[in-house]
């Protein structure tokens, strides 16, 4: 699945799939007997709720076969799967996700709101380890603690003892300056294996380990469009002298405090329209959709989750219509929850969605967005 850049983790192109989508989301943990017991109870109790629903039958066993419990990972986790014409199309754990009973959604485009709102404003970044004979570079995604890529440079540590050491060949200057030399190349190609992973992910955070003179090293080579995403921690990972949890500890509180930022610019952003006559802000659920229509939201902020709406799902542009009214009654599809009809919209616009229990919107106002161009 595509993660796009400070969004709602949905890739545009499933929503224009047609044909009949089944969406689960059950428990996916492990730990103790009763949830042992309960995972080999759930591909029966999930086939029986897909049924009810009526969804096919190889829906049905597409659903079914891909339920496994989340092996050698801490509860909570849940599993999220979308099944489209028999086949599964997404197949996703949700760490740290609790789930009671198993959610089941059966109808002509997928429910992904599960998804979005755990994985709403994630982002990749690196962990770069390095040294005087080169480093290794690991990619990882804030939607999960697995480690999804690693790349290396393996320099020759040896050049750089002999440059220092064989007698005859160098005297001591021109031995420092043959070593210095061999760092400078080894940590030049990290910083270009680190610059490489970043024009190819959405990094929003590079963290630097290792040796002290390569990691300043591998820093001051990077391009300055990515100084600001660099942070260090004094530990000498890639020599085994440092503590692992307290390097996994430094690590998490970067990514919360980079996760902290994103939102709080956010509200910014909001406060500043708010009193700026909000031209380029939309408050409330009736002003949204009609930004959504034109495609003129950037970013949607759901501060609640608007359970007790329904809008209109449309076959096509606009995508959405409001609750009320004949607009656009020839696309109609059928009328659903909101939050599954503007997470649609959102994503088929090319809109980003973003969760914000905490924010504090204009009049009290459960959610809002900010607009692309001003209203007219």
């Amino acid at each position: 699945m595509a993660l796009r850049a400070d969004s709602n983790g949905i890739d545009a192109s499933l929503y224009r799939k047609t044909g009949p989508w089944s969406t689960v989301l059950v428990d996916a943990s492990l730990g103790n007997t009763s949830a042992q017991e309960a995972a080999d109870n759930l591909p029966d109790k999930v086939a029986k709720l897909l049924k009810s629903q009526q969804a096919s039958t190889e829906d049905i066993g597409a659903v079914t076969g891909a339920l496994e419990p989340a092996q050698g990972m801490r509860a909570p986790v849940a599993r999220f799967i979308a099944v489209h014409d028999g086949e599964v199309l997404l197949n996703e754990l949700l760490p740290g996700l609790k789930v009671q009973l198993p959610s089941v959604d059966v109808g002509p485009f997928p429910n992904f709101t599960a998804l979005a709102r755990s994985r709403g404003g994630s982002f990749s970044y690196l962990v770069a380890e390095v040294g005087r004979d080169g480093g290794e570079v690991h990619l990882y995604n804030t939607t999960s603690p697995e480690r999804v890529a690693s790349r290396g440079i393996v320099g020759a540590p040896e050049e750089i003892r002999h440059a220092r050491k064989v007698p005859g060949e160098y005297d001591q200057p021109k031995a420092q300056a043959a070593a210095d030399e061999m760092i400078r190349r080894n940590t030049e190609e990290v910083a270009d294996l680190i610059n490489d992973m970043c024009r190819d992910n959405y990094i929003r955070l590079i963290v630097l380990s290792g040796d002290i003179k390569a990691r300043e090293a591998v820093a001051g080579a990077l391009p300055v469009t990515l100084q600001e995403y660099v942070e260090v921690i004094d530990a000498h990972t890639r020599t085994g002298g440092a503590d692992a949890k307290q390097v996994q500890q430094h690590i998490t509180k970067l990514v919360d405090e980079v996760k902290a930022a994103a939102v709080a610019d956010l509200e910014a952003q909001v406060a500043a329209q708010a009193g700026n006559g909000r031209s380029l802000l939309a408050v409330g659920l009736d002003e949204v959709v009609t930004a959504l229509q034109s495609a003129q939201a950037e970013v949607v902020l759901v501060g609640q989750y608007q359970d007790e709406h329904t809008l209109r799902a449309l076959s096509a542009e606009p995508w959405v219509a409001h609750q009320e009214g004949d607009d656009h009654a020839d696309l109609v599809v059928g009328e659903w929850p909101a939050p599954e009809v503007l997470l649609r919209a959102t994503a088929l616009t090319d809109a980003t969605i973003r969760y914000v229990p905490d924010m504090d919107m204009p009049d009290g106002a459960g959610i809002a967005a900010l607009l692309r161009w001003a209203k007219s």
